[in-house]
């Protein structure tokens, strides 16, 4: 049971990623530490439940298609996309003194604190600068080549730019959207890049006190 509990909780919880994997088969949606280090130290990839999985979108030649969740671990997707989005519904979790729970608040006895998770990855091959999502997305408004160059993202809610969303590299908070959504960061190293926007809002029922949106993009950038 602590096991099915573990994977279930949101990936931005415990400072975990979730990347989409290009490889031989095709796209695999990982979680876990995407760049291991000594202090996310342990298994780089960790199961998570593909039944959270409630959207898969892929564009193609400007085309948007949308691919049905197989319900299984991994997740495989075998179609080559443009770009490639997966967005998840984690649901309820609720802190207690003795645990947290996958439940809403108004279910659980001594509630300290609780909300929803909703999460997103995104994976440009070749980018159009639109969205493909919903909820929270990035969206990247330059071609990033190499190290050192600066990424100008514009971080949208439901396809609009929204304020406040922080965004973090590599785990770490770089900055937050502005009133028009945008805010820029440094690409600091080479490869598959690991970059989040978490966006809070108030909820607005007895279930959660919060609901939590976060989204990863992944971009591949040469040394």
């Amino acid at each position: 049971m602590k096991k099915t509990v573990l994977f279930l909780l949101p990936f931005m919880l415990f400072g975990h990623d979730i990347w989409i994997e290009k490889n031989e088969q095709g796209y695999q949606l990982n979680y876990g530490h995407l760049h291991p280090s000594s202090e996310h130290a342990g298994k780089k990839t960790i199961e998570y439940n593909p039944e959270n999985i409630k959207e898969i979108v892929c564009e193609k030649e400007g085309k948007i298609e949308k691919i049905e969740n197989t319900r299984s671990y991994p997740l495989v997707i075998k179609d080559k996309c443009d770009a490639l989005f997966i967005y998840m519904d984690n649901g309820y979790f609720t802190k207690t003194p003795y645990g947290t729970k996958n439940l809403p608040k108004n279910e659980v006895k001594m509630a300290l604190k609780s909300w929803r998770s909703f999460e997103s990855v995104k994976r440009i091959e070749k980018n159009s600068k639109k969205s493909i999502g919903k909820g929270l997305e990035i969206l990247l408004l330059n071609d990033v080549k190499k190290v050192g160059d600066k990424a100008r993202l514009l971080i949208l809610f439901d396809g609009r730019p929204v304020e406040g969303a922080v965004v973090a590299y590599d785990d770490k908070p770089r900055g937050q959207s502005g009133v028009d959504g945008r805010v820029n960061i440094r690409v600091k190293r080479s490869g598959l890049q690991n970059i989040k926007a978490t966006l809070r809002k108030k909820c607005d029922d007895n279930r959660c006190d919060e609901v939590v949106y976060t989204t990863t993009l992944n971009i591949e950038v040469a040394e």
